[in-house]
């Protein structure tokens, strides 16, 4: 069984706080303990259902899910 990995931008106020909150459902900010930041958003590697993680973390006051990221994509646009 292949498991899916999708990245997340996100703000939020404490990364460590969200961090161990998210270990707990399938999902980690990427980069502990100096978390990675793009674009003022820290990046949250989910590994398995990308959907129930951004409801998690918009719903129950985690943080702000502002997309997602693609550091391929994200090179095409620095060229």
């Amino acid at each position: 069984m292949e498991i899916k990995t999708t990245d997340l931008l996100v703000k939020t106020g404490n990364p460590k706080v969200l961090d161990r909150t998210l270990n707990m459902i399938g999902a980690a900010v990427v980069g502990a303990p100096d978390y990675r930041k793009v674009d003022d958003c820290y990046i949250v590697r989910c590994f398995g259902n990308a959907d129930f993680i951004k409801f998690a973390i918009n719903n129950q006051g985690y943080g702000e899910v502002v997309g997602e990221y693609n550091p391929l994509e994200a090179a095409k646009g620095s060229e």
